[in-house]
């Protein structure tokens, strides 16, 4: 019966996708994972966010959040400081490899997007938006 529920199918489509990009970074020799690209990515737009609205961002716990910044912090892709304004709080920006990593994954990353939306029309992705962001509204807490 769970292959007729919906929330099983959307969720199966999510680990596929989340297996496939990190099938596609692991034989370009990318070593990170997709859930660090997230938080990379993120950072990139939100330049001196802080760990808390990172994980608010990603849906993201604590414990997690602060794992794969530790981990990106010891790969020397973003760099963490004490805030000016808070001294309990840090900001977290990219570093020069940071960045470079992000220009390099961009074309990859667009790549598996495609790949996954490939045999879609414009007008079915925009239903299929339109539907993932309903459902996420009805949800919203």
């Amino acid at each position: 019966m769970t292959e007729k529920n919906i929330y099983f199918q959307i969720e199966l489509t999510a680990r596929k996708i989340r297996k496939f990009g990190q099938d596609i970074l692991n034989q370009h020799g990318i070593n990170i994972t997709i859930e660090q690209w997230l938080v990379l990515k993120t950072i990139s737009e939100h330049e001196g966010i802080n760990q808390l609205k990172i994980g608010e961002l990603l849906l993201k716990d604590k414990p997690t959040i602060s794992r794969m910044i530790r981990n990106l912090v010891k790969e020397e892709y973003i760099i963490k400081e004490t805030s000016n304004h808070d001294l309990r709080q840090f900001v977290i920006s990219l570093s020069t490899k940071g960045k470079d990593l992000i220009n390099d994954l961009y074309p990859i990353i667009e790549n598996i997007r495609n790949q996954g939306l490939s045999n879609l029309s414009s007008e079915e992705q925009t239903t299929l938006d339109t539907l993932l962001l309903k459902i996420q509204d009805n949800i919203k807490s």
